[in-house]
């Protein structure tokens, strides 16, 4: 299927009924939860970890509840992965990737016609394995109050460190 030029593929649409399950836990976390998926995270991706606690030195107390909620989703999608597990994201690792979509970004600002602009995207996006992971973040993203109201360039920033992550997991 063929979506905006994007090819969706039969294991994507099957990841959006894993996703929903999973936004649904996440949606109901308690204490205990957070402590434990916390800890693990910690043990396993300690940068993760911390680049999400950096968070709350710019965000409010339910902007960064939300956020924290899209980064256990990040860690609930990948977490049955071996190689999160086994390799750790670095911060140089993720600098590399992140630099890499803020040049994008950049690129596609200097471009004048829209339709350009959507090819880039598309070509960037194509090129991502969990598809559906990044539109069930983009979902919660446009549709969380909290999230909807936030300054548009905090918005972005958090947003380019999302999508660094999401790759950052697909590839080590």
């Amino acid at each position: 299927m063929k979506i905006i030029g994007m090819n969706i593929t039969q294991k994507d649409l099957n990841e959006t009924i894993e996703l929903a399950r999973l936004l649904t836990k996440i949606d109901n976390i308690g204490v205990e939860y957070f402590n434990e998926i916390s800890d693990e995270i910690f043990k396993q991706q300690p940068f993760f970890l911390t680049v999400l606690l950096g968070y709350r030195l710019d965000t409010s107390t339910e902007e960064l509840e939300e956020i924290m909620k899209i980064y256990f989703l990040i860690w609930e999608y990948f977490r049955q992965t071996k190689n999160v597990h086994t390799k750790k994201v670095t911060e140089a690792y993720f600098e590399t990737i992140q630099n890499r979509n803020i040049h994008m970004l950049q690129y596609v600002e200097g471009e004048p016609e829209q339709n350009d602009r959507l090819k880039i995207y598309t070509s960037n996006l194509q090129n991502l394995k969990s598809k559906a992971l990044l539109t069930a973040v983009l979902f919660r993203y446009n549709n969380r109050p909290v999230l909807s109201k936030m300054d548009e360039k905090k918005k972005g920033i958090i947003l380019v460190g999302i999508k660094t992550f999401i790759e950052c997991f697909e590839t080590i």
